[in-house]
């Protein structure tokens, strides 16, 4: 089916769909074949109803915002956050209009550009199979030990992780996490003036959780589902400490931006704000391991913002339906899009990983092992000899190695740009078969020794070099 139709500038779906929910699909603990994991998660898959009855609105200019704002309070409406980066407003309609009305009150107005629903989302992870080897073999199919051989990550590059938070008690992610030297902790003030309070190790833009969670704003991005931790360790938990896992860039700091609750919801504004924080903090690569069906408007603003301003390279999970429709942001053009690989044979589609011309690499999204916290094993995933750590399925946990892979590649040569490492990560990969789908590896697999290698050799002129 069409995920999106066009009336009048405003994004809408088919129907008597108004708005869509962005899927996350949280991995189980117990055992699965192909066939249930396929299953598990097309009846997973959330439906496409809003999430809240609240709407983005848009203004064309930054001195448009009082203006709009003003229009909102004589409609009726309550604008309940205003974000002067995005020269947004987050407006809660009166009580008994529903968004598509709100959506259509605000457009064509003076000094609106335009006007969204903002759109739920949830995590991309499929029900797990059972736990497999500690040993990370897919490591050597991707290349990474000959890879550390040349760099294994330096603190300096910055890797935000926008997700469910991060357990910054970890033991594999001590020294890891981002400490802002402009900020005094719990003070309750916002020393740096970067519009997020006691952000001392990063920012939460949770204001509207899920029945049973509680909201997380400012400098609380304490994780309490386990997917974040589980990212972040992927990328980045350290080596040689005698325990645990190495991530693949095991010497950068990473950043945690909370923009999901305890059950992996949220929403387009919280995402949207969270790309802005994490690149105006300086992180060059992002990972975004949750996908969504619609095209926001605000978070595509923000995709291209971090990019073309800040310098920023998102890298994205591709979703985990099993079927062709990659969803976003993976599917932005500036974004590096990621599939999953299967552990059996890393040249074959894992059966979850969603397909389509929009994916640019795979990496192996089975049997990936990573951190969590201790709190979550009973609840996220079955932990491994009884925690901090578990294994898991999911292009959730393909995409992280992914953005490790350009941690490493910033470590080593700080001055590439966002195009550049894109290019280079798909002209190393290695092609793969077909299979079942034409279009589900893109390039091919990741392969992080060639991503590394220079790309060229320099010679004096007139001089041929091989």
């Amino acid at each position: 089916m069409h995920w999106l139709s066009r009336v009048t500038g405003v994004s809408v779906l088919p129907a008597l769909l108004v708005v869509s929910a962005l899927s996350f699909l949280l991995i189980s603990n117990h055992a699965s074949t192909p066939a249930t994991r396929a299953a598990a998660a097309a009846a997973a898959a959330p439906p496409a109803v809003p999430r809240q009855q609240t709407i983005v609105v848009r203004a064309r200019r930054s001195d448009d915002l009082d203006r709009v704002s003003a229009l909102a309070v004589r409609l009726g409406y309550t604008v309940t956050q205003r974000i002067e980066p995005l020269k947004a407003l987050h407006v809660a309609p009166p009580a008994g209009v529903n968004v598509l009305q709100a959506v259509k009150a605000f457009m064509g107005r003076p000094g609106v550009l335009y006007a969204e629903p903002d759109y739920a989302m949830y995590a991309t992870d499929v029900p797990a199979d059972p736990l497999y080897s500690r040993e990370a073999s897919y490591m050597q199919a991707e290349h990474a030990p000959q890879a550390w051989d040349i760099e294994k990550g330096k603190p300096e590059v910055l890797v935000a992780v926008l997700d469910t938070g991060i357990d910054l008690s970890h033991p594999d992610l001590q020294g890891r996490i981002w400490v802002n030297p402009r900020e005094t902790a719990n003070n309750n003030i916002d020393d740096d003036g970067d519009n997020c309070i006691d952000d001392v190790n990063g920012c939460s833009f949770v204001t509207d959780p899920s029945p049973g969670c509680a909201g997380s704003v400012n400098g609380n991005v304490r994780d309490d589902l386990g997917h974040g931790t589980f990212v972040a360790g992927i990328i980045a938990a350290n080596g040689s400490n005698g325990q645990g896992i190495a991530g693949v860039a095991r010497n950068v700091t990473i950043l945690p931006v909370k923009v999901l609750d305890c059950n992996g919801d949220g929403d387009s504004i919280a995402l949207a704000q969270g790309i802005l924080y994490a690149a105006q903090a300086g992180s060059k690569v992002m990972n975004i391991s949750l996908v969504g069906l619609v095209d926001s408007m605000v978070v595509r603003e923000a995709v291209r913002i971090a990019h073309d301003q800040y310098g920023s390279l998102i890298v994205a999970a591709a979703g985990n339906t099993g079927t062709s429709g990659v969803g976003y942001p993976a599917r932005y053009p500036q974004v590096i899009a990621v599939g999953a690989a299967s552990s059996d044979n890393p040249d074959r589609r894992a059966i979850f990983s969603t397909t389509g011309p929009e994916i640019d690499v795979v990496a192996v999204g089975q049997a990936i092992v990573g951190t969590v916290p201790q709190s979550s094993c009973t609840r996220f995933l079955k932990c491994i000899s009884g925690g901090p750590y578990a294994i898991g399925d999911g292009t959730s946990f393909a995409a992280p190695q992914v953005t490790g892979l350009v941690a490493l590649m910033l470590s080593h040569t700080p001055t590439l740009r966002p195009d550049t490492i894109l290019s280079i990560v798909k002209a190393t990969a290695d092609p793969l078969p077909a299979g079942d789908r034409p279009d589900w590896a893109g390039s091919g697999r990741i392969n992080m020794l060639k991503a590394l290698k220079p790309q060229y050799r320099l010679g004096a002129p007139g001089v041929a070099r091989n």
